[in-house]
C-alpha cells in the first residue's frame, strides 16, 4: 500500500458569467489552483441553473479545466426541471447514475452525498452511507464526506440541512473527521461536532465554502461559528496519511481560517 499526501481545493456556488467568463469571479478563484491538485466541488456550480448549456459556457471556461481531478456534488441550483441529469452527465464519471458516491483520493475516503433528496431516495442514500461506512470499518484511513446544505451554519439558510443530520450520525459514529458544504454564499468553520450541535472532541469539523464565484449575498445572523469570513476564495486542505490541515485563502492570498488534526481513525487503528 503505498502512503501519500494530497493538495486539495473546495469550494460551491461557483460560476455566476454575466457578462466574459474568462472575467468572473469563478475565473479569479480558478486562478487559485494548481496543476496538482485535486478539486472538491460542494455544489451549485452555475447559476441561475445547471442545464447544460450553462455548464459548457461559464463553469468550462473557468473550474471546467479541473475536469479530470474533480469531484462534486450537486446543490440546489444544480437540478433542472427537478433533475440532475445535466449535471451528472457533464460530472458524472465519477458518480455514474447517481448523485452520491465514495472515492480514494490519495489515503483518504472522500464520500460525497446529495442534500436535495428526501423521502424514500433520502433513505436509500441513508442506507447506502452506512453500507458504505460498514465496508471500510477498521480500515485506519481518514474520512471526508462532503454535500451542500450544511446542517450548522449561522446564516440565512441555517435550516436547509436538517435532513443530512441521520448521515452525520453515521459519520460521527464511524470516525469521520471533515464535512465541506457550501449554499451559504460565505466561508464559515466550526469546531468539531455531534450530531446535536454540541462542541465534542470525537465530532466532526464542518467547513462551509460557499465561496467560489457566485455573488457573496448571505450573512451570518447567529453566533456559534469558530471562524468567518464574506470573501471569495478557496478552502485549501493538506490531506495526509493520518492527519490534516486546512486554510482559507481569499483571492489576495489572505488566510482567514486555519487547522488541522489527527484524523480519529488512525488514532483508533494504531490503538493497541
Amino acid at each position: 500500500m503505498s502512503w501519500g499526501g494530497v493538495l486539495a481545493y473546495a469550494a460551491g456556488d461557483i460560476a455566476e458569467c454575466k457578462s466574459v467568463p474568462q472575467k468572473s469571479e469563478a475565473a479569479r478563484t480558478a486562478k487559485m489552483i494548481p496543476s496538482d491538485a485535486v478539486v472538491f466541488v460542494v455544489g451549485d456550480t452555475t447559476y441561475p441553473l445547471a442545464d447544460r448549456a450553462t455548464l459548457e459556457s461559464c463553469y468550462t471556461p473557468t473550474w471546467g479545466q479541473f475536469l479530470p481531478r474533480t469531484y462534486a456534488v450537486p446543490g440546489n441550483h444544480d437540478y433542472v426541471g427537478g433533475s440532475p441529469q445535466d449535471f451528472l452527465d457533464y460530472f458524472g464519471a465519477r458518480t455514474p447514475n447517481k448523485t452520491w458516491f465514495r472515492a480514494q483520493v490519495g489515503d483518504w475516503w472522500v464520500i460525497g452525498l446529495d442534500s436535495n433528496v428526501s423521502g424514500v431516495v433520502l433513505d436509500e442514500q441513508q442506507s447506502w452511507l452506512e453500507e458504505q461506512l460498514k465496508a471500510i470499518e477498521g480500515d485506519g484511513r481518514c474520512v471526508l464526506a462532503m454535500w451542500h446544505h450544511p446542517v450548522f451554519s449561522t446564516g440565512l439558510h441555517r435550516k436547509d440541512g436538517a435532513r443530512m443530520r441521520p448521515a452525520w450520525a453515521a459519520l460521527e459514529r464511524a470516525g469521520a473527521d471533515l464535512v465541506l458544504n457550501g449554499h451559504e454564499h460565505f466561508y464559515e468553520s466550526f469546531q468539531p461536532k455531534d450530531a446535536l450541535g454540541l462542541n465534542v472532541p470525537m465530532g466532526l469539523r464542518e467547513i462551509i465554502a460557499g465561496t467560489g464565484g457566485a455573488y457573496l449575498y448571505d450573512l451570518s445572523v447567529v453566533r456559534g461559528a469558530k471562524a468567518y469570513a464574506r470573501k471569495h476564495g478557496l478552502l485549501e486542505l493538506h490531506l495526509e496519511k493520518d492527519h490534516y490541515e486546512y486554510a482559507f485563502r481569499t483571492l489576495n492570498g489572505r488566510v482567514r481560517d486555519s487547522g488541522g488534526a489527527q484524523c480519529r481513525r488512525s488514532e483508533i487503528a494504531a490503538a493497541p
